[in-house]
């Protein structure tokens, strides 16, 4: 069955579009400079963030609740707030050079969750619940913040393995020093890990107290790992107050922490645990407003 997507689903797709063409602008300023502007990437950021944001407000306006009643729609709200956050970044410290590795990341991940819209995964619980809220919103916030952090990683190692090789070229006249990239990692995890420590907390008294979960929700999959994220970033925060755990080890463990909060965020679907989410195929009726941006179940 092809996938029939909704005119307000269409505002995403204008994003991704965007998206696309500042993740060529972004990497072609740095090795053309001449051919590809800047100021041009920086545009096309700021048009793909605010349609991307429209689609978001848009489906919040409809549902009546936040923009993660799919598995479609949670992706797509992690997304915006990565490159929400690496915009602030962006011109908050002058770093031309964070989005060039953050966009084609993103852009990436957004033509990956298009897939999902055919046959998405919905929430089965109420969203309108006080600690629902209190636990998703620093939740996302948290893991965008550690993909940030993430991203310093690699520029880091990057710089880092550029300096060793002696190759001065343009990728390394755009990239900060080692030390500013040491000091944007500790910040964003600092910045993160409150975050995700109350999101935990609050998760926990949603679990307990809608037992939406069952009485062994502690040993639900994204529960597990999402506490596991949190032993990794509570322990490179208490090993940096060590003087000699810095730069490069710092990154390696950022790196295998991200890994962590994707499989935290994925993993638990890909292996059938569906955290409140059940399995659907969807599509639009006829007899469904072309406006609405709703989905219906198909009947077999």
């Amino acid at each position: 069955m092809i996938t029939i997507l909704s005119p307000i689903q269409y505002i995403f797709i204008v994003a991704v579009v965007l998206y696309i063409l500042d993740s060529i602008w972004e990497v072609g300023s740095i090795f053309r400079p001449q051919k590809f502007s800047k100021r041009l990437a920086d545009y096309f950021i700021l048009a793909g963030l605010s349609f991307h944001c429209a689609f978001l407000i848009v489906v919040s306006i409809k549902s009546g609740t936040l923009p993660i009643s799919t598995l479609f729609e949670s992706s797509t709200f992690y997304l915006s707030l990565i490159v929400l956050l690496s915009v602030i970044l962006k011109f908050l410290y002058r770093l031309q050079s964070l989005t060039p590795f953050v966009m084609p990341i993103v852009t990436g991940f957004s033509i990956a969750s298009v897939a999902l819209v055919r046959n998405d995964l919905a929430m089965t619980y109420n969203l309108k619940t006080f600690w629902l809220f209190a636990h998703i919103i620093p939740i996302f916030l948290g893991y965008a913040s550690f993909t940030v952090s993430f991203i310093f990683s690699i520029m880091y190692l990057t710089q880092e393995r550029q300096l060793k090789k002696k190759a001065f070229g343009p990728l390394f006249e755009s990239l900060p020093s080692l030390e500013t990239l040491d000091t944007l990692m500790w910040k964003t995890i600092t910045f993160g890990f409150p975050l995700l420590t109350i999101g935990l907390v609050a998760g926990t008294v949603w679990a307990k107290t809608s037992n939406i979960l069952g009485l062994l929700w502690y040993l639900d999959p994204k529960v597990l790992l999402g506490s596991l994220t949190w032993l990794i970033y509570a322990a490179i925060l208490h090993l940096r107050l060590g003087a000699s755990f810095h730069g490069t080890k710092v990154a390696i463990v950022t790196i295998v922490g991200f890994a962590i909060v994707l499989l935290t965020f994925i993993g638990p679907f890909l292996m059938g645990h569906k955290h409140g989410y059940e399995k659907r195929s969807v599509t639009l009726e006829q007899n469904v407003s072309p406006d609405d941006v709703r989905i219906t179940k198909v009947k077999s």
